[in-house]
């Protein structure tokens, strides 16, 4: 995926102004409601377009592709002017845009990018950089430790347009740094058991593993448990990404060293200021551009990323964002 430029205000902008929009219908689909992060995109996206006076119609799909096609469907056959998807697979929800723009609806692409040439907006964050910040992190505590090893790294689904970023973007970093990848492997679940196995079978083959690198906090909660149960916590770098509250706890007492923050509520506010606009018939900001295989200038908002430590947690997810209650 290449960038060029991020910036995102839209919600700041939009969420007092509902006499700017005329009674809509947003339809907004997640691919699951399973991590603890998308329960808050749900609740921010639906409390800004309430607050702009439009109606969303919401459905997710347990990561469910045949479920996703099904609530696509109703969506559209229930009169919806946008449809803001989360898809199961990029690739595989190319289709979606094209029976959505048959009925003349506009589609999002929310927090991970749908491959389709005529996609009409995207709305995520920079996952590219969520992968270099991990390695970045991870390079700097082995140095400090004084440590050298391989790294194993955790993907969500093949074919998922955030798991190919972030992973992209590990094993670059990585290969820059001549640390080698001792294990890569792909999880559709995004699951903590899936993950758990996935660590404890490579630390099995490979005990001189140093560095877990995990596409979601999910995952890195079951890395945690592995390396756990090895008898190693403390001794391997572990990270996620979407910064869950049981995964700042675990990097309060030393099982997990970083996680990173994708500041998932300012994503959902700015694609429910975005979707309530471009529903009511107004013209959308300026916006960046970003590619996508086939996808190309697809017009994007981003929201920022980054990394979370014991240093900083209380900044940023505490005082901050989702402001746990630790």
């Amino acid at each position: 995926m290449a960038i060029w430029l991020c910036l995102i205000g839209l919600a700041v902008q939009g969420c007092g102004k509902a006499a700017e929009v005329h009674k809509v219908k947003i339809g907004f689909i997640l691919a699951t409601e399973q991590e603890e992060r998308y329960q808050r995109d749900k609740h921010s996206f639906l409390e800004t377009a309430a607050r702009m006076g439009a109606e969303v119609l919401f459905l997710s799909c347990d990561n469910d592709e045949n479920k996703q096609a099904l609530n696509v469907e109703t969506l559209i056959s229930r009169g919806v002017k946008v449809l803001v998807i989360q898809p199961v697979n990029s690739d595989n929800a190319a289709v979606f845009v094209d029976k959505a723009h048959e009925k003349g609806i506009v589609v999002i692409a929310y927090d991970r990018m749908i491959n389709h040439p005529a996609l009409d907006f995207y709305a995520g964050q920079d996952s590219f950089e969520v992968g270099r910040v991990q390695v970045k992190a991870a390079l700097e505590w082995l140095k400090q430790k004084g440590l050298k090893g391989r790294a194993i790294l955790c993907s969500g689904q093949q074919g998922h347009s955030v798991a190919e970023a972030i992973t992209k973007a590990n094993r670059e970093e990585l290969q820059k740094a001549g640390v080698a990848v001792a294990v890569q492997q792909y999880h559709d679940a995004w699951g903590t058991e899936q993950a758990l196995s996935t660590v404890e079978n490579a630390l099995v083959t490979y005990p001189d593993a140093r560095i877990v690198l995990c596409n979601n906090s999910g995952m890195a909660r079951g890395a945690v448990q592995a390396v756990e149960k090895a008898g190693k916590s403390g001794q391997i770098f572990i990270s996620g990404a979407d910064a869950d509250k049981a995964n700042v706890e675990y990097i309060l007492e030393g099982k997990q060293q970083q996680d990173v923050y994708k500041d998932e509520i300012s994503l959902a506010r700015g694609a429910a200021d975005l979707a309530a606009k471009v529903a009511a018939g107004q013209a959308p900001p300026n916006l960046a551009a970003t590619d996508y295989k086939d996808a190309k200038g697809v017009k994007t908002i981003l929201t920022p990323v980054q990394a979370i430590d014991a240093s900083n947690y209380k900044a940023v997810v505490v005082d901050a964002g989702p402001k746990y209650q630790m």
